[in-house]
């Protein structure tokens, strides 16, 4: 079941120097107490990276402060949190579960693979051999480790780790209150009957195995196709990205079981979606998404 974010800095960072990805972002404000998130909704996330930037300069490096745009739902995505069964079925008949439409389609505005990261040290990074990108990359962890345990009062070894136990905290707290809930496992068991039917495999009927069920199957197959891809003779950022044209296929697939997903689940969706959606943003607000101090 995917549970964690499979986003690394690392990987993150060497993508956009293959790909010559940056741009340039606001300048941090200086540290000068506790700021006003009411008047600057960056107040924090700016001392943050002011905090981070001088401890990169201690260690000898460089550090640009990234201060990136607020993500933003609009009302779509947010019906689409909701549980809202045309919304989701407008996505679905583009994006099937969202796992290979960004491959298929990496030139797509919103989603494409192809667009460019707004932190500027992808820039900066772009000019590092592998040696000095290894240790920048080093410092740059511990620096970020140390200041976001200040801000947040939460112990981190590294960037990675802030994901790591926000949905390792957010999967085990969804799973103790919403799969022991009556209503909702009577609705994940005629989810699942409906499954069956259809002739999909379903591993569990619990209402949190089920909300990833159809999902889960893809991701498998996009972890297996990109692995036999990078084992061919591709090259550079070619080795990293499944040809659109080899992608399509899949997300056809999926488009199709995701529409068949939904059409089983949408009255379970409908009642288990607001309440996980709460319960994400309640956790991930702890390790302080709200005020921006997610390291990407």
């Amino acid at each position: 079941m995917s549970r964690v974010l499979t986003v690394m800095p690392a990987a993150v960072l060497a993508l956009a120097v293959l790909t010559g990805c940056g741009a340039e972002a606001p300048a941090a404000a200086p540290v000068t107490g506790k700021a006003s998130t009411a008047a600057d909704p960056h107040g924090k996330r700016r001392q943050v990276e002011a905090a981070r930037a001088d401890c990169m300069k201690q260690k000898g490096f460089k550090y640009i402060p990234n201060i990136s745009p607020p993500e933003t739902a609009d009302e779509e995505k947010l019906l689409q949190r909701s549980g809202d069964y045309a919304a989701m079925r407008e996505y679905r008949e583009k994006h099937g579960f969202g796992v290979f439409f960004a491959l298929a389609y990496p030139d797509d505005p919103e989603e494409g693979t192809d667009q460019p990261l707004p932190d500027p040290n992808m820039k900066l990074a772009e000019s590092f051999s592998k040696t000095q990108y290894e240790a920048w990359s080093a410092a740059d962890d511990i620096c970020y480790a140390t200041v976001f345990t200040k801000f947040t009062g939460k112990k981190i070894p590294s960037q990675d780790d802030v994901y790591t136990q926000a949905d390792t905290l957010y999967w085990k707290t969804k799973e103790r209150l919403l799969d022991g809930d009556p209503r909702l496992a009577e609705l994940a068991g005629d989810f699942g009957d409906c499954l069956k039917g259809k002739g999909y495999p379903v591993t569990s009927l619990r209402p949190t195995a089920l909300e990833t069920n159809g999902r889960d199957t893809f991701e498998k197959q996009r972890t297996a196709t990109l692995n036999k891809h990078m084992e061919s003779e591709a090259k550079g950022i070619d080795a990293w990205r499944l040809p659109p044209d080899a992608a399509r296929p899949y997300l056809a697939k999926e488009i199709k079981v995701a529409l068949d997903d939904l059409e089983c689940g949408k009255d379970f969706y409908a009642e288990y979606r607001p309440r996980s959606e709460k319960l994400r943003d309640e956790i991930w607000d702890q390790f302080g998404r709200k005020e921006g101090l997610l390291p990407w």
